[in-house]
């Protein structure tokens, strides 16, 4: 691996998702701290030249960075995800087995959430913490904020907890797994499919018809070109305002 390539995999490992555009800002400037050849032509096309040839690298040790679109923009967005596993959430070693415990019952009580909110109120999680590890609330806040700056989940500007990008991107198969999907017959499960993407769906809209289908924001604009919509659309998950 090149010494681009390495300083280019660790800025994504410590970001742990990043979109296009700004990941193309931060490959600008350390080729040109590593390199020193001025401006790139087609930083883009690089960019996802670099991104193939990591992964290429990386794929035997069980790690990918993963392309997803952001729910909320639609911009292309990074992830570096871990593949080794079918139950990714297992390998988090830097958390005890009761810390897993509490990580999963957050995640299910989000996936759990009424009229498709896709989110819990901050306190309401500290709360489940302090059940889960026997916490003050205290240590239960801080224990979220880590879990929050380690990626496996988003707090909005209203003080939602809501599944991250690299939560829902890893655990695609966990969750539906566990949850059951909406295109599921004869009995849908609770975790979304958008009908444009076949992703996951935590934002968006739902198109309730006699079998509802459900629609990132920006697959919306595209699924609407081509195919009939119904007359009904209401928005599901996150306020997309608040992230």
């Amino acid at each position: 691996m090149s010494e681009l390539d390495r300083v280019l995999l660790t800025y994504i490992r410590g970001e742990r998702y990043i979109s296009q555009s700004r990941l193309v800002t931060a490959y600008e400037a350390i080729s040109d701290k590593l390199n020193g050849e001025g401006e790139i032509k087609s930083p883009i096309d690089e960019v996802e030249k670099h991104i193939s040839a990591i992964n290429s690298k990386i794929a035997d040790h069980g790690f990918k960075i993963e392309r997803r679109n952001n729910e909320i923009t639609g911009e292309l967005t990074y992830v570096f995800i871990n593949t080794s596993a079918d139950e990714t959430i297992k390998v988090a070693t830097n958390y005890s087995a009761p810390e897993l415990d509490a990580i999963k019952t957050i995640i299910d009580d989000i996936i759990d959430a009424v009229d498709y909110a896709f989110s819990i109120g901050r306190v309401t999680c500290h709360q489940v913490v302090a059940a889960k590890l026997n916490k003050t609330l205290s240590e239960s806040a801080s224990f979220v904020d880590r879990l929050i700056d380690d990626g496996w989940f988003i707090c909005t500007t209203n003080d939602r907890i809501a599944l991250s990008i690299k939560t829902v991107v890893e655990l695609k198969s966990y969750l539906i797994t566990r949850h059951g999907s909406s295109k599921d017959s004869p009995s849908p499960g609770k975790i979304l499919l958008c009908e444009q993407c076949n992703q996951i769906l935590t934002a968006g809209y739902m198109d309730k018809r006699e079998t509802p289908i459900y629609l990132h924001y920006k697959c919306f604009d595209v699924y609407r070109r081509t195919k009939e919509t119904g007359e009904t659309l209401i928005e599901v998950g996150i306020d997309p305002e608040t992230v």
